[in-house]
């Protein structure tokens, strides 16, 4: 039984460690280094998750064994999360999900309290983590894992998850994809805008192709001489249940502009069609959060050197009024006198 732990933890440090290679997006975090994080599954042909088909309101154990490999002791944080989507379509669990986000109806984080594991140089630690199934029944499924990271570091110093699938009936339940507006953040220090799609149902959906428009809605754009329109066509190999689904517009060291986005586009997966529309704002104290928190920025000073222009051909426009006006309106016998002169009269 030793021996046969022993080879299931190598197997999944490779697998996990190919896994995470190939379905990370490019910002995604490594593994936790010098660590191992293995699910005890017996008698399954999957190797990398729990899949627990479960009755409303029992109890389940599961076990995950850590090994550390370093030199030196360390603390790891168990964190339960629930499955959520990223920009470039991959499963990721770095999000803090609640019940009710995306209509999701059970949280996982409720059905497990997160632990802190300690683990001594060179030491395996088998540890077993309790699971409280609803009492409600729930129809799809439920795809959350245990989210480990180095407790000093944080996950920012490297992350594994390992998924914990929970069904009462093992029916494949389809997903459906509503809008849910739009936001602004920084990532790597560059401004990003965001469409956020949701998949409000508990069904994973596979393979869906998105092309989204965006447009500011302002004077400049109206000009033609802000923002111009942006389009975005992205494919998502897999999107999670009851998940948001951030279809990401670089701005490209392009500040943030606070204000009203019109939004369009589609949807699609095999012969499913969804279309999306709709006006959304974006808040200057949004805005700013973003431009301060990004770096470079190129900024447009289109509208100062058009108030520039607008400025001197005013002042033009007001001098040579002055010049009409004082004309026209001067005296009488300063005008004979000059017409006069004009014709030769003394």
């Amino acid at each position: 039984m030793i021996q046969r732990k022993r080879i299931m933890r190598l197997v999944f440090f490779l697998v996990a460690g190919v896994f995470f290679l190939v379905n990370s997006p490019q910002n995604a975090l490594a593994d936790v280094s010098n660590v191992s994080v293995t699910p005890m599954i017996e008698d399954s042909s999957v190797t990398d998750r729990f899949q627990l088909i479960v009755k409303p309101g029992e109890t389940r154990r599961v076990t995950i064994s850590f090994t550390n490999f370093g030199s030196s002791a360390l603390n790891l944080a168990v964190v339960p999360r629930n499955a959520s989507t990223s920009a470039d379509g991959k499963v990721i669990f770095s999000r803090d999900v609640s019940a009710g986000d995306n209509k999701l109806q059970f949280a996982f984080k409720d059905m497990t309290p997160r632990r802190t594991v300690h683990l001594d140089s060179q030491q395996t630690k088998d540890v077993t983590f309790t699971v409280k199934v609803p009492k409600s029944p729930f129809i799809g499924i439920i795809m959350g894992a245990f989210y480990v990271y180095d407790a000093q570091a944080g996950p920012s110093g490297g992350s594994v998850a390992v998924p914990v699938w929970l069904t009462q009936t093992n029916k494949a339940v389809g997903g459906i994809l509503l809008m849910s507006g739009i936001s602004a953040s920084a990532v790597n220090q560059q401004p990003y805008l965001y469409v956020n799609l949701s998949n409000t149902q508990p069904g994973i959906m596979k393979n869906v192709v998105v092309h989204m428009r965006i447009r500011r809605n302002g004077f400049m754009e109206w000009l033609n001489l802000g923002l111009k329109p942006m389009t975005a066509d992205l494919k998502y190999d897999t999107i999670a249940p009851n998940s948001l689904i951030p279809v990401a517009f670089n701005q490209k060291q392009t500040p943030i502009k606070a204000g009203n986005y019109v939004v369009e586009g589609t949807a699609r997966t095999g012969k499913t069609q969804w279309k999306f529309g709709g006006t959304y704002s974006i808040s200057q104290a949004e805005a700013d959060k973003v431009n301060k928190a990004s770096k470079n920025l190129v900024y447009d000073y289109t509208w100062a050197y058009l108030l520039g222009i607008g400025g001197l051909v005013l002042l033009i426009i007001v001098v040579l009024l002055l010049i009409h006006f004082q004309l026209r309106y001067r005296p009488r016998h300063l005008r004979t006198r000059s017409n006069r002169r004009k014709k030769g009269v003394k």
